[in-house]
Parts: structure tokens; C-alpha cells; sequence
């Protein structure tokens, strides 16, 4: 089960008629595009070279890299959770990033103040109508556009009801400087499911194929070097196809 559901589900819905199509496939060389034929839903790309793969679709680039082993497609698959994403694993191996894989969450900030609020209630009657005030409308106080500014307005607020003796402490959230307040952004979620998910379809696709005889056409050209592949994996033109021209 995933730790995330909601971006799992929100992953296979996104991508219920997603086909693969095998734009350049020569040994750890691969570039492999999934996207629906009448155009919706998420379109990604996996591009992988030896140590590295790269995912880029809507949602982002990120770019994984592993050393020694070379190839990465068995490096996901092998390091994964059941049917899910390693999603800690996998953060260790970024390299490069559109979008931080690790961002501040606002989820994570109204838990945790909704939790002190809820703890508050019993010994300040109000507290949570006190920081409704303040923290929202439009007569609002507080910012949480960024981390920085959540912090502050939490570490800031105090509330003592108008009834009680000044001497009475106030309340005041506790140690909210510590709080930990980040996690995976959606979109890196996103991104682990569809990389783990093609590499599944890939894998598939290579196992059907086995036995089958192997067909020579001339391929892609080499994005490194520009050299032509035929689709049986010799250099184009194919010693084994015959006599066919390049």
C-alpha cells in the first residue's frame, strides 16, 4: 500500500490510457515516451544513459544517478516497495531537479496546529476561534505562503481570554520553531510512480519479444554520436538484414 494513496490513485487515473512507445531503445541508451492517444492526461518521457535516469513530463524534470551500478531501470525496480516507489531511496539518487523533491507543506503545518488547538482547548476556551481571526479572512494577520512566514506567525500568536487574570499564562504554541514541516512535493510523488510504472511496461514489452524473431529496420539515430541502430541491435546497416541499403 502506498504512504501517499491519494497521488497513487491520482497517478492511475492520470494515466488509464497511456501507451509506451520506444523512440530509441540501444542497450542502456533508452528513450521510452508514455501519453494517451487522443492527448490526455499526463505525457511523460524516461530517457536513461549509464548511471543516470531521467524523468521529464508536465509535472518536472528530475534526474537520478546511481554509481557504480549502470543501469538504473534495475536499480528502481529492484529497490522497490512491493508495487510502490521507494520514494526515500529514490531522493538519495537525485541529481538535478525542476522542483525540489522535499518542500514545505502546508498539510503538515494544519496538522500540526490543529492538533495544539485541539490540546489548547481544554485550558484556553477560544484559542482556535482566536487563531481562525488571525489567521484567515480578509482581515487576516498572518501569511503561510512560505515556511518562513508560518513559522513566524505560529511562534507569534498568544491568546489569553479577556476573563482571566493577567498573571494567567497566556497560550502560546509549544517549540513551534522545531516543528518539522516539510515533505514530498506531489509532483516528485508523481514522478517516482511514472518512473517505476514505465520501467514495469518496459520490462513487459522486452519479455513478450523474447523468441520472437528479430526484425531489421533502420532505428532512431544515436543522440550521442549520430551513428544509426537497426532495431535488432547492430550498427545500421544490419549485417544480418542483407543486402539493404542505409
Amino acid at each position: 500500500m502506498s504512504d501517499y494513496p491519494e497521488i497513487a490513485a491520482r497517478f492511475t487515473r492520470g494515466t488509464a490510457g497511456h501507451e509506451m512507445a520506444v523512440l530509441f531503445d540501444q542497450g542502456l541508451y533508452r528513450h521510452l515516451r508514455f501519453a494517451s492517444p487522443d492527448g490526455s492526461g499526463y505525457r511523460f518521457d524516461l530517457h536513461t544513459s549509464p548511471n543516470r535516469l531521467m524523468f521529464s513530463g508536465e509535472v518536472g524534470i528530475y534526474v537520478f544517478s546511481v554509481w557504480p551500478t549502470v543501469d538504473l531501470f534495475k536499480v528502481f525496480s529492484e529497490s522497490s516497495v512491493g508495487d510502490q516507489p521507494n520514494f526515500g531511496y529514490w531522493t538519495e539518487k537525485l541529481a538535478a531537479w525542476s522542483e525540489p523533491a522535499i518542500q514545505f507543506s502546508n498539510d503538515r503545518f494544519d496538522a500540526q496546529i490543529a492538533h495544539e488547538l485541539a490540546e489548547g482547548e481544554n485550558d484556553w476556551p477560544g484559542v482556535t476561534d482566536a487563531w481562525t481571526a488571525k489567521s484567515s479572512g480578509f482581515l487576516a494577520e498572518y501569511s503561510f505562503e512560505t515556511e518562513q512566514a508560518a513559522r513566524f506567525a505560529a511562534c507569534d500568536f498568544s491568546f489569553q481570554a479577556d476573563d482571566t487574570e493577567s498573571w494567567e499564562p497566556a497560550f502560546k504554541f509549544s517549540d513551534c520553531a522545531r516543528w518539522v514541516l516539510d515533505d514530498y512535493d506531489w509532483r516528485y510523488l508523481w514522478a517516482c510512480h511514472a518512473a517505476l510504472y514505465g520501467i514495469g511496461q518496459y520490462n513487459a514489452a522486452t519479455v513478450t519479444e523474447v523468441g520472437q524473431a528479430a526484425q531489421h529496420f533502420d532505428k532512431v539515430p544515436d543522440p550521442l554520436d549520430g551513428c544509426h541502430w537497426c532495431a535488432c541491435g547492430n550498427r545500421w546497416p544490419c549485417k544480418d538484414a542483407g543486402a539493404v541499403a542505409a
